[in-house]
């Protein structure tokens, strides 16, 4: 029977089909590795427990603060509201700066605990499990592992800033700082294996923020008394000076006080004098804020300041050369007519509004200069300042011009006085002034020394770290499920991986590709035996030898124990065989495989008892030239056999034929293995031979060496009915199945269908599974009829 496909090009189409998988198939994979994945989620499991019990914890502790701002320019000209993003962000870095980590490290190092911190390696974590580490690195590495390098430090030396900058790192390591969104809040948090180090951690870099942040607020402050402090200094000495001069003049000269108008002049230039010396004083003490303000600025933003401040200047100068002329004058009209004088009053009033309208000029110009988008908007507070400290200074240098000039009006009538009340009014006059430039400094500087010990800073404390009770890290639970989870993906990819590299066929869809019908699907046997019995690690000699008879006797399952399943698959592949060709009666079948070890031996003997059990008259021919078995699994006896026809030794192949334990069972063995075997089967007499016996018998059986490497089926295939390819699953190649069905197709061999052997619940998935299951189930039955 002749079973050929169409065109070539209609096949190559057809095996370039995808057949989706069903949920089922994907279930049915799972289930095959099963144990695969079970050993990788339990891996996965053991992994993340030992992670979980052996990494070192983690403790986190945080600390809240609250930076606030104070008002200025630089508050009222934010209309975005992104200064206060960016002010945040900075005070964020700042606190994570090496500058603030090794004031932390300063801190420790100079407190009792020093040689109790993590942070410094004087206090060392040891996991659970860590002497059995221990001992495994000394094992391994052959007793060269040092226990010892495990031990804490101790120091011993004080702080230098070598050891801030060496620790520094580990300081910034577990810092971390958080703002909470749109607040002014920042959360200081510190992780380390200990709770309490955590907390202490924690609250020393929030207190040492702060504290740093009531320095750098106070620099102006202290600035301010450090050199009013030298200046009082300089006017003590002064001041000595002048009384000395004085207590000299009046013993030398006799002379103890001064008459007349040298009083009264005296009394004016002492006041005129002392008005100069507390503008000076005025002039250096903003001079110096303003040097200390532009030190704080950057070469474009000094720029920026002098720009400024030089349009400043040329367009204030008039305004203040009036307010100047005024306060010049009012200080003689004052001296003259005495502070309750309409003259002074009304003068008092103009240099008011003078100054009011200046003021006004300098708060236009400022504004106009500094816009939101300047870039300079983060020190505008700085610059607003140096431009009012130039405006005062200015009008103090206008002031004492202008003083001066009456200076010398004054010093000029007591010229006209004797030499001796003259040089007497200087000296008292002297000292006079330097007594009130010394109250006003002195007053100055307790001013400066009140305002720097009120400075809070921009930085409070809202709360301190509390001890946290239990570790942030590891999660017990996360990890566990985490090694679950992974273990279940790493199962499943693995199991999928497998199937994907495997070139094996396991579907029926890769044999319908072929346009092939499966003709049967035969279980495995003795599968319900083997998980029943538990084979020996280590079988003896007799226990393998009596293994090795009972797979050969397992091969006539269909005798041995005709109610199995494996019998019933046979007993419906026959019923298969027998009905797939309506239009020609088959009585001759080669049974084949592509590759060795297959089944194909199994399968026609089992094959052949079924149609010997229908009555039929069945001959088995061994036409296995190169490996025969058939001898093996009847008892029969191999020589002589079918080479003695064929090679002509004997012309009666009658007396070839055996007969068997089974009714209508014969066999004709292979005889002895021939050094030609495809010459011999591929000769007339071979061609002649089957014609023959399918005269005689009703039905002949032969069965073949594998296709892939040799063509012994391939020399008779045009004189047998049917040729039927046995398909081990998971086990025949792919590759190697194709090519033995396209070399069939090349020489138009009959092909007449596939045989399905050894399908297992572990191996086997698509839609011949359900056959599998099938089989089970019926042939379990124990009232099932056998024919």
């Amino acid at each position: 029977m002749n079973n050929q496909l169409p065109a070539n090009s209609e096949y190559q189409s057809n095996t370039n089909l995808i057949t989706e998988m069903s949920l089922q198939d994907y279930i049915t994979i799972l289930r095959i590795h099963l144990n695969k994945i079970v050993i990788i989620i339990l891996f996965g499991i053991g992994y993340a427990l030992y992670y979980t019990y052996t990494v070192p914890p983690t403790f986190h502790a945080t600390a809240t603060v609250m930076v606030r701002e104070k008002p200025g320019a630089n508050m009222i000209m934010d209309f975005g509201g992104n200064r206060n993003i960016d002010r945040m962000v900075n005070e964020i870095q700042l606190i994570k700066s090496r500058v603030l980590a090794k004031e932390v490290v300063k801190a420790f190092w100079e407190s009792d605990r020093r040689n109790r911190l993590n942070i410094f390696g004087t206090r060392k974590y040891f996991p659970k499990g860590w002497r059995a580490r221990v001992l495994i690195k000394e094992l391994f590495s052959l007793g060269l592992y040092d226990a010892g390098l495990d031990k804490a430090n101790k120091y011993d030396e004080p702080y230098s800033d070598e050891i801030g900058s060496r620790f520094a790192g580990k300081i910034l390591k577990g810092l971390s700082v958080k703002n909470n969104r749109s607040t002014d809040i920042l959360e200081i948090s510190f992780n380390s294996v200990y709770a309490d180090e955590a907390r202490r951690v924690a609250d020393k870099v929030a207190e040492t923020y702060v504290r740093m942040d009531r320095e750098w607020g106070s620099e102006n402050a202290i600035q301010s008394v450090d050199f009013l402090e030298k200046l009082v200094l300089a006017q003590e000495k002064s001041l000595h000076k002048a009384e000395e001069e004085i207590r000299d003049y009046k013993s030398t000269e006799k002379m103890y006080d001064l008459q007349g108008n040298a009083g009264s002049f005296s009394s004016q230039l002492t006041s005129v004098q002392t008005e100069i010396y507390n503008t000076i004083a005025e002039i250096n003490i903003k001079n110096e804020k303003t040097e200390f303000l532009k030190s704080r600025l950057s070469r474009e933003e000094k720029n920026l300041a002098n720009q400024l401040l030089s349009n400043i200047n040329i367009q204030m100068v008039s305004l203040r050369e009036e307010i100047g002329l005024l306060e010049s004058q009012l200080i003689q009209n004052t001296v003259t007519y005495g502070k309750d004088h309409s003259a002074v009053k009304e003068l008092v009033l103009k240099i008011k509004a003078l100054k009011k309208q200046l003021d006004q000029k300098v708060g236009t110009l400022i504004s106009k200069g500094i816009t939101v988008e300047d870039p300079l908007q983060a020190r505008q507070e700085i610059i607003t300042d140096l431009l009012t400290l130039d405006s005062e200074i200015l009008g103090l240098e206008l002031k004492k011009a202008e003083t001066e000039k009456l200076k010398l009006i004054y010093a000029e009538k007591l010229g006209g006085l004797p030499q001796k009340q003259l040089e007497y009014a200087r000296l008292e006059r002297n000292l006079s002034v330097l007594n009130q430039n010394y109250s006003y400094v002195r007053q100055k500087l307790e001013e400066a020394k009140i305002q720097l010990a009120s400075q809070a800073g921009k930085v409070q404390i809202l709360d301190l770290a509390r001890r946290p009770g239990a570790p942030s890290s590891p999660d017990h639970k996360r990890n566990l499920l985490m090694g679950i989870i992974l273990g279940l993906v790493a199962g499943l990819g693995l199991a999928f991986l497998l199937e994907f590299l495997d070139n094996t066929v396991k579907t029926v869809d890769h044999i319908e590709k072929h346009q092939l019908s499966v003709l049967g699907i035969i279980p495995s046997m003795g599968e319900e035996k083997i998980k029943k019995k538990k084979k020996l690690p280590f079988p003896s000699s007799k226990q393998r030898s009596k293994s090795s008879n009972q797979g050969l006797r397992r091969r006539l399952i269909t005798r041995e124990d005709p109610r199995s399943p494996v019998s019933e698959a046979y007993r419906s592949l026959r019923t298969s065989m027998m009905y797939t060709s309506a239009d020609k009666k088959v009585k001759s079948i080669l049974i084949s495989s592509a590759g060795p070890g297959e089944g194909k031996t199994t399968t026609v003997a089992n094959l052949a008892i079924t149609y010997a059990n229908l009555g039929k008259k069945t001959l088995l021919v061994d036409t296995d030239l190169r490996r025969p078995v058939i001898h093996k699994v009847l008892e029969a006896k191999k020589d002589p056999g079918i080479t003695n026809y064929l090679s002509g030794a004997t012309d009666d192949f009658n007396s070839l034929i055996q007969n068997t334990l089974i009714d209508n069972l014969s066999v004709v063995t292979s005889g002895i293995i021939p050094p030609n075997p495809s010459e011999l089967l591929g000769s007339k007499r071979m061609s002649d031979l089957v014609a023959k016996l399918e005269s005689e018998w009703d039905m002949i059986l032969f069965d073949s060496p594998p296709l892939v490497a040799v063509t012994d089926a391939t020399m008779v295939s045009k004189e047998i009915d049917q040729i039927i390819i046995v398909v081990k699953v998971g086990q025949t190649d792919k590759k190697a199945f194709s090519h033995t069905i396209n070399s069939l197709r090349n020489v138009n061999a009959p092909l007449g269908g596939v045989i399905l052997n050894a399908v297992t619940h572990k191996n086997s998935y698509g839609s011949y599974y359900y056959y599998y299951q099938y089989y089970h189930y019926y042939g379990s039955d124990s009232d099932s009829k056998i024919v």
